[in-house]
């Protein structure tokens, strides 16, 4: 299953039952079947789901570490 307006470059290998989330870019083989990809460059959909947590947080917690550094 492909999402929406994602990238695919060149001539890969995907994996069978591989979900690929809406504007992702694949640029390697998937090889893992059933493996849930999002992000561009793609990557594991949990491991993009915390990363897009932390960034969501990025202002505040810059914020949080210049008041520290001026301590």
């Amino acid at each position: 299953m492909i999402g929406g307006q994602v990238g695919i470059i060149g001539h890969l290998t995907i994996a069978d039952n591989v979900k690929i989330a809406a504007q992702s870019g694949i640029g390697k083989k998937i090889e893992k079947a059933g493996e849930i990809v999002q992000g561009s460059p793609a990557f594991k959909v949990n491991d993009y789901q915390r990363s897009y947590v932390l960034f969501r947080k990025l202002p505040e917690l810059y914020k949080e570490l210049l008041s520290l550094k001026k301590k």
